[in-house]
């Protein structure tokens, strides 16, 4: 007689459990997810939702196909080193789902520990959806966590089914039916809702503007309030882009700002905003003030929670000013853009009215990042005596946030510091307002925060802004150019306050970079730098330096223990003080430190995902006792 062992029955069901198909739930309803994104336009959809308490999200996949399907989660967009899901309804409406890690450019293999749990799946009219779900982190090294960072999701599918339901046989997906697309997993809106009975729509947009055969265009155009806003308070309640189709990659991003300063002779100028004359200045000028939208390229609707709404109108400014930013890296000149947003709004206040602060860094040449650095950080920040005059003693709540960096950014980090006593800087680091590690230039969508955040008066908001320019030959200064660097933050929040922004200036001069200035610059560097008449100038004073690594870090420790200056901007005036840049070198035991669900002493709750699979090896356990007795 032949004995097996518990822990050999165990290892027997759980191999049992990943070959054996899904029990399909009929007619998966799609309205479930309320979050989508084409992957593909006609051909594959991606639904998802999360539960921030369960800290797990679940997929649909929607794909116009007979065969497998793929999807996955890349560090880079390509397929090595990629967290994938390959599932397939047979001819006998049986479901299959694979966990896999991709290790080439090739049919990964099937991972060890399956994570990934297939629901349900079914075929219609050609069309095939599978149900799925997983922990945000599973911890398995082959699979790669769901979190705040821009996942780069990678898609694949093939009109036939692998031979004999072995997923071996999966033949390859071809040169068409794949791509890669950047995704804010956790950074939707999961109620949306409804839209009011009395709901209206305005439009700020321009008219076919001939953009200008340049790089990098900065756009003005003034519009008006209706009149009806106008003559009494209303309360935008979705912010939607209106972009002109072809013209996705060049309108990078929108801004559009209230202005008081203006009148009925503006409406409608339309000019690049470093011209027009006087009147032009007196537009741009108009960028200084309260920003009531920001959109970049990738964004979609913007729609404000349920007790939440910005006001326009009444006695408020009239007059509105939108920055539209033109990316045009091949200098075409054949480019005709109709583009802006769409306000949708409503004669019913809500409970609170909304505002937008920005912070970071000022926006201009002072911004210095060197070249050759692989992550150099700069930060931007709202000082605590900022908060401390402007922010009410309830304290502001913020619910969604964007980030924005140029090309060589690739992290950011919105950290909140709290006054704490017992901490050696006076300051307790809480968990980060917003963060993203895996930053995409092209996709910068408004991230709606997973849990709203209070600030409080006294409280530090620091912006902290990462780069790489291992790829590039000189200095980047900080400008309006995609090919130069900003480091910025938009907060929405609630209830709305004077405060528009907080921006720090770092300036050029001898007491902020030593002992930079003193151990690798001449004295004739440094006076070429600071009496350089054009940015062109400027940038080659800058070059002449040589950009050792010690150069670099040497400035990089400049920048993190100098002062710098904090500059508070409100509705009435501007305030400022200078503010030592050590907070972020916090004690120890003052650091904000996440939750570790993979150490055995971090999340009580353990591992939900073992216990799932623990609990259908079991029922199969069960089920395959029970064909032996």
């Amino acid at each position: 007689m032949v004995y097996i062992s518990e822990i050999g029955i165990m290892k027997c069901v759980f191999f049992l459990a990943l070959l054996l198909p899904a029990v399909l739930a009929a007619n998966i309803d799609l309205s479930t997810y309320p979050l989508t994104a084409d992957l593909r336009p006609g051909s594959y959809r991606l639904h998802w939702s999360f539960n921030v308490e369960e800290q797990s999200i679940r997929f649909a996949v929607n794909v116009s196909t007979t065969g497998w399907i793929g999807l996955g989660l890349s560090p880079t967009g390509g397929m090595p080193n990629s967290d994938i899901v390959i599932g397939w309804v047979n001819d006998q409406g049986q479901a299959f789902l694979d966990d896999r890690f991709a290790t080439a450019q090739s049919l990964p293999p099937v991972d060890k520990q399956q994570d990934w749990i297939l629901e349900a799946g079914e075929q219609e009219n050609g069309f095939t959806v599978l149900a799925f779900r997983r922990n945000w982190t599973t911890c398995d090294q082959q699979d790669r966590d769901i979190n705040t960072d821009t996942a780069r999701i990678i898609f694949s599918w093939n009109d036939v089914d692998p031979v004999s339901d072995d997923p071996t046989s999966a033949t390859y997906h071809g040169r068409q039916n794949r791509g890669t697309l950047s995704i804010n997993l956790l950074g939707g809106q999961q109620q949306v809702p409804p839209d009011s009975d009395d709901l209206q729509t305005f439009d700020v947009a321009v008219n076919a503007v001939a953009v200008p055969s340049e790089s990098t265009t900065y756009w003005c155009y003034v519009e008006e309030f209706p009149q009806d806003i106008r003559a009494m308070t209303h309360y935008v309640t979705k912010i939607s882009p209106v972009i002109t189709p072809g013209n996705e990659l060049h309108v990078h991003h929108i801004l559009i700002y209230e202005c008081e300063n203006l009148n009925a002779t503006h409406v409608g100028f339309s000019a690049p905003c470093n011209g027009g004359g006087p009147t032009g200045i007196m537009v741009s000028q108009c960028r200084q003030g309260t920003l009531i939208v920001g959109w970049a390229v990738g964004g979609g609707d913007f729609v404000f929670p349920a007790d939440v709404a910005y006001p326009v109108g009444g006695g408020g400014p009239r007059y509105l000013v939108m920055e539209t930013h033109y990316d045009n890296p091949n200098q075409a000149s054949n480019i005709v853009d109709n583009s802006g947003m769409r306000f949708s709004y409503t004669a019913t206040p809500r409970t609170y009215d909304s505002g937008i602060l920005q912070v970071g860094q000022t926006v201009n040449r002072q911004m210095i990042i060197p070249p050759g650095a692989s992550q150099f950080k700069l930060f931007g920040e709202c000082s605590s005596g900022c908060t401390n005059t402007n922010i009410p003693s309830t304290g502001i709540n913020v619910f969604a946030n964007t980030l924005h960096t140029h090309l060589a950014g690739f992290a950011l980090i919105l950290h909140h510091l709290r006054p704490d006593s017992s901490c050696g800087n006076g300051y307790r680091e809480l968990e980060p307002i917003d963060q993203n590690l895996r930053y995409d230039f092209n996709f910068q969508q408004a991230n709606y925060l997973t849990r709203v955040v209070n600030v409080q008066p006294g409280d530090i908001i620091r912006l902290e802004c990462q780069y790489s320019t291992e790829g590039r030959a000189g200095v980047s200064v900080g400008g309006e150019s995609t090919t130069e660097e900003m480091c910025l933050s938009f907060l929405n929040y609630y209830p709305r306050n004077d405060l528009t922004a907080c921006l720090t200036n770092i300036p050029l001069v001898q007491n902020v970079y030593q002992p930079f200035l003193t151990n690798h610059v001449t004295a004739q560097q440094i006076n070429a730098i600071l009496t350089a008449r054009s940015d062109a100038e400027y940038l080659n004073a800058l070059n002449v330096i040589p950009w050792s690594p010690e150069a670099v870090e040497s400035f990089q420790s400049s920048i993190i223990n100098g002062p710098f200056r904090d500059s508070c901007f409100t509705v009435q005036d501007t305030s400022s003080e200078i503010f030592s840049n050590g907070l972020q070198e916090a004690d120890a035991q003052c650091q904000y430190q996440a939750n570790d669900p993979c150490n055995p002493g971090g999340n009580p709750g353990g591992n939900s995902a073992s216990v799932i699979v623990a609990s259908i090896s079991i029922t199969i356990m069960v089920s395959v006792m029970a064909l032996f007795m």
